[in-house]
């Protein structure tokens, strides 16, 4: 008798943990980007344009975008990773320009 494994090597069909939150990540910056556009135009669209970014990377690195872009599943995984690393650096320039600003205090009388 042999003992053959029959396990499957394929990859699960649906979305990845890791897209799904970094999805929803880009999903309510962009949110809190709109609302803050009102009191600050800079820091909305700075905010939203973070989230836009993450929400791309969540997008390209589903199953569904290698399915129904021209790109391979390599292109995709580099255009996730892109979009993850422009969005990064933007929320941390935000927080650096945004601390930058309050850090000189208010001036005295």
């Amino acid at each position: 008798m042999s003992t053959v494994s029959t396990r499957s090597t394929q990859r699960p069909s649906g979305p990845g943990f890791l897209a799904v939150v970094v999805g929803s990540l880009g999903v309510v910056l962009l949110a809190y980007g709109a609302f803050a556009f009102l009191a600050s135009p800079l820091a909305g669209g700075w905010l939203a344009v973070s989230g836009l970014c993450l929400l791309l990377s969540g997008v390209f690195a589903t199953p569904w975008a290698v399915e129904h872009t021209e790109l391979s599943a390599e292109g995709c995984r580099t255009a996730s990773v892109a979009f993850a690393a422009v969005g990064v650096a933007l929320l941390a320039l935000f927080v650096v320009v945004n601390f930058a600003s309050f850090e000189g205090g208010s001036a005295g009388n």
